[in-house]
């Protein structure tokens, strides 16, 4: 039995919490997860206790994985230097994590899972060694993503069925800049009333995308956890949305928007690096450059007069989500590196290749 420690923020990104979940769910016989969450309410109230306490307890871990720089603090100082670490780092990882990452690496065994060949790319520049840098996309549960419209649920967040609902991906940060999303929906809704905003109320951001939603469209904006309560997913609202707008200026996370191209909506997005990785312009979004609302409203336009370019562009993102969002592979992958860093092996992930219709569309 390998016995494997997940450390994360008690209020860590959805792409760290749903990959910690995921993997301690379907990991599979010879795997035993232990969660332990740092922050206020969760196991241990700050990184200094929870290093104290790891290092007290009488459990032992054969692999220790962080997910984000904090956890990665707790397991370099509270871990034995006997167990070796997999740190996944966050989507907007930031030069100290990076640097603190390499002096880590110089007195304990680090293997590095990267969501997005982005992150790979940036650590890989700043000093760590490639042969511990490893690609590991996330992986998508295509039975939590529910294609049907649902009347039902547009009504409980006060949408009706004549409403055109713009469907801002994931969780309010800086970098998502769903204030874009708003302005530019603010501009259609003036326009037309039947525009109407819908964001899914985590990220340290929605207060004040709430607040500038009140001023630029009232009633016209939709925080989805404050109309159906706390507990509600992302794949959840969906079936409310007609059109999917990612108005990220920087790097992302990008296991929402891999849910949206699951659902085969329509996507408007801004061209980022980590955005460019997942989607194409005219191949499977209107794409439009970061920062400018008023362009991406105008792209919106484009997308919704043209009946022919939804379908073919929801289509391919569907098909592209289920090639390089494989669960399976997800999961298989990170076990994978779990088996090879307890035996000592040099850790190699082994990427499936994409399908002949991929590789004709340059997506490699």
């Amino acid at each position: 039995m390998v016995r494997i420690l997940h450390l994360l923020d008690r209020d860590a990104e959805f792409e760290a919490e749903r990959g910690a979940e995921s993997i301690g769910r379907a990991v599979g016989e010879g795997f035993g997860v232990t969660r332990r969450t740092i922050g206020h309410g969760g196991d241990w109230r700050d990184p200094a206790t929870a290093a104290a306490m790891l290092r007290r307890s009488t459990e032992t871990f054969d692999v220790i994985h962080a997910w984000g720089g904090r956890a990665l603090t707790v397991a370099a100082l509270g871990g034995t230097g006997k167990s070796p670490i997999v740190f996944s780092p966050a989507s907007d990882t930031r030069l100290r994590t990076t640097q603190w990452l390499r002096a880590v690496m110089s007195y304990r065994r680090v293997e590095v899972v990267c969501p997005t060949s982005t992150v790979h790319r940036k650590l890989v520049e700043r000093g760590v060694p490639l042969e511990r840098c490893h690609l590991i996309r996330p992986g998508v549960e295509f039975s939590r993503v529910k294609r049907r419209r649902d009347p039902a649920l547009r009504e409980q967040l006060g949408l009706s069925e004549h409403d055109h609902v713009l469907l801002a991906v994931g969780e309010s940060t800086r970098a998502a800049a769903h204030r874009d999303a708003a302005w530019a929906a603010s501009i259609l809704h003036v326009a037309d009333p039947k525009y109407k905003m819908l964001v899914w109320g985590r990220g340290p951001s929605v207060t004040s995308v709430a607040h500038f939603g009140r001023n630029v469209m009232p009633d016209a904006l939709r925080i989805a956890q404050r109309r159906l309560g706390p507990r509600v997913e992302f794949e959840e609202l969906l079936p409310a949305a007609d059109t999917i707008v990612v108005t990220a200026r920087a790097s992302v996370a990008t296991l929402p928007i891999a849910i949206a191209m699951a659902a085969a909506l329509p996507i408007v997005a801004t061209v980022t690096p980590t955005v460019a990785e997942l989607l194409e312009d005219r191949h499977t979004a209107l794409m439009t450059a970061p920062g400018k609302p008023r362009l991406f409203a105008q792209r919106v336009l484009d997308l919704i007069g043209d009946s022919s370019a939804q379908w073919t562009l929801a289509d391919m993102a569907r098909t592209e989500a289920y090639e390089y969002f494989s669960f399976t592979r997800f999961v298989n992958q990170v076990r994978s590196v779990y088996r090879q860093a307890v035996d000592s092996d040099r850790v190699e992930v082994q990427q499936p290749a994409p399908g002949a219709g991929m590789r004709f569309h340059g997506r490699t």
